[in-house]
């Protein structure tokens, strides 16, 4: 068994691991929790590891890849960097989605052989984000619920702020972006012009 192969086994078991806690010991259960950026991702990353487990051909989506490997370790540093404090801190189930599981997938990312990106990739990622913002500040305040994460409720830190949150996260998420770029090979060159 290869060690990328036990990196993926380690995240599909970490997440599973930590929606079973949750959805055993939380009070509020585990499917309000769904609607968190941290919990899409990590259910979708172990979708996609499992993917690639069962079909290795999957593995050759490189941006696809890197799109699972950017949006866990956003999670992981907005969580450790500026929530852990609003929240339960380390539980289980905190620490196996916010620490464990980015640390895992970044380890696969780096020894994963593929393809050179294209310099577009990480501007692509930012759809996933932009998507759940749009469901995080319209849809969810239109039902009656707060934004999940303070510094894009309204309410809380007021329109300017979040709109600077907005910004501030979107440049964070494109530098990293394409710190995983670098790391993973660089940018595909165009080929030379005909003569």
């Amino acid at each position: 068994m290869t060690l990328r192969i036990v990196l993926r086994v380690g995240i599909i078991c970490a997440v599973a691991m930590a929606l079973l806690v949750v959805g055993v010991t939380s009070e509020r259960g585990l499917w309000w929790r769904l609607v968190t950026f941290t919990y899409q991702v990590n259910v979708a990353a172990a979708a996609y590891y499992l993917w690639t487990l069962v079909r290795p051909r999957a593995d050759e989506r490189a941006a696809l890849r890197g799109a699972v490997v950017l949006y866990l370790a956003m999670a992981g540093l907005v969580w450790n960097l500026f929530l852990v404090e609003r929240s339960m801190g380390y539980t289980v189930a905190n620490l196996l989605l916010h620490c464990v599981v980015p640390v895992l997938a970044l380890c696969d990312w780096v020894l994963a052989d593929r393809p050179n990106l294209a310099w577009w990739h990480p501007i692509a990622w930012l759809a996933f984000p932009a998507a759940y913002l749009v469901l995080a500040l319209l849809v969810l305040n239109d039902l009656g619920r707060r934004a999940p994460y303070f510094f894009l409720d309204v309410d809380s830190v007021g329109a300017g702020a979040v709109a600077a949150n907005v910004a501030a996260l979107a440049l964070g998420v494109l530098a990293l972006g394409y710190a995983l770029l670098a790391v993973g090979g660089g940018v595909k060159r165009s080929p030379a012009l005909p003569r």
